[in-house]
């Protein structure tokens, strides 16, 4: 079946105030970087490459600034939207239960009441994660030709005062927001066989990571999952960093390898993330609903099944009493549709024995991020290049056919490595 587009990029807004800050403002606080270099203005170009960056004001949520422009530098009928996407891990208030969306979705009720909106955790990969999903729902005619989809990335991690004062963390992230609509452009209905099994709605204990990991692979029977999508509404920062299907993810991978848990395997990088490319590669991310209703997991888990791509797919729904309802969606038959143009392919990978490099903890009554820097640097070098590698050798290309490739990296000496 030959089509032109299924998907392409509509219109775009952004937050564009802030105050423009040098990297004075991070001498004579007593940081240092490793090995105990200090940290001042040279330093930081050196290392990071940054001179300066944009601080919103205290009182600025910048993801409703985004979606503010996007609404007045556009034509969008608004009337039209169908799904509203919050793309963020932190946000604007690092103690804020969320869904975050609830905020910039306030802009958009009144022109579209029913549209289904979410944030979605993801960690970095967020907005490209959030494009895949309305690129299932427009392969299986979820979504349909007209409908809008609008993505809001936005990260305010200074105003959230996500990390400690004294971690170097806080020169490596900015702050920043944009809005982006998407247009389906064709009516696709999926063909094929689709099936389901559904687990007891249950009471996981208090390790509800194991709970749910041993649920999960009961149901699976041994068979190797592509994707894990949690509807996560326990509401707390340090649930969602990471994102708590990442962390099911590899308890599960645990669970079914104890010889190389015993061995101590995934204390080692490199062992590591060989296992995973060869006995896992799957997804695994949260959304939390603004309606709280447990079917539309199950919904957008369907949707990568009947889209050809994945299979199977599992969903959960986790309230905040910690009861769970966990769904195994498979399918057979259905093949994906890669048109001329707009989104082409997609391709989404986790790796869960990772997540901890970048993770929210409990200090006291309050909650900061911490990152293992060299853990994060190993994996955006050595885990980029196989991973993009994959997506151009499913779809007949190489690296050398490609005329631009942008990536997301906290410095740029990272960008060249992940190349090599």
């Amino acid at each position: 079946m030959s089509i032109n587009s299924v998907l392409e990029i509509k219109a775009q807004g952004a937050w564009n105030g802030g105050i423009r800050l040098d990297n004075s403002r991070f001498e004579n606080k007593g940081l240092f970087f490793k090995g105990d270099i200090p940290v001042n203005g040279q330093t930081i170009e050196e290392r990071i490459g940054v001179r300066t960056r944009l601080a919103p004001p205290e009182d600025e949520r910048i993801g409703m600034s985004a979606l503010k422009n996007l609404i007045e530098t556009s034509d969008l009928d608004l009337s039209r939207v169908k799904i509203v996407i919050g793309a963020t891990n932190v946000g604007d208030d690092k103690y804020d239960p969320g869904p975050l969306i609830k905020y910039p979705f306030e802009l958009l009720r009144s022109s579209c009441p029913q549209a289904l909106a979410f944030d979605l955790y993801a960690g970095c990969p967020g907005f490209n994660v959030g494009v895949e999903l309305i690129y299932m729902l427009s392969q299986t005619g979820i979504l349909e030709r007209g409908d809008l989809s609008i993505i809001i990335g936005a990260e305010n991690l200074h105003r959230a005062k996500a990390f400690r004062p004294d971690d170097t963390a806080n020169i490596i992230f900015g702050d920043d927001a944009l809005a982006t609509a998407l247009e389906t452009k064709a009516i696709l209905k999926p063909v094929g066989d689709y099936s389901s099994r559904t687990s007891e709605t249950v009471k996981v204990t208090d390790d509800f990571i194991t709970g749910l990991a041993e649920i999960i692979l009961d149901l699976a029977g041994g068979e190797r999952i592509s994707g894990l999508i949690i509807d996560n509404q326990l509401g707390q920062t340090v649930h969602r960093i990471p994102a708590l299907a990442v962390r099911v993810q590899h308890r599960m991978v645990e669970l079914q390898h104890p010889g190389e848990a015993e061995k101590g395997i995934f204390s080692r990088f490199k062992d590591t993330l060989a296992l995973y490319e060869r006995e896992v590669e799957s997804f695994a991310f949260d959304i939390m609903t603004l309606d709280r209703d447990p079917k539309t997991v199950a919904r957008l888990a369907r949707a990568y099944v009947e889209s050809g791509k994945y299979s199977p797919i599992v969903s959960a729904y986790l309230s905040p009493d910690l009861t769970a309802e966990v769904i195994l969606h498979k399918g057979a038959g259905f093949t994906l549709v890669k048109p001329e143009h707009g989104v082409i392919d997609t391709r989404t990978i986790t790796h869960g024995c990772f997540a901890d490099y970048i993770r929210a903890e409990h200090e006291g009554n309050d909650v900061f991020g911490a990152m293992d820097g060299k853990g994060v640097f190993l994996y955006a070098t050595r885990g980029a290049r196989p991973h993009l590698a994959g997506l151009l050798s499913e779809n007949d290309l190489t690296l050398d056919d490609t005329d631009l490739l942008i990536e997301h990296h906290a410095n740029f000496a990272m960008i060249p490595l992940t190349l090599q």
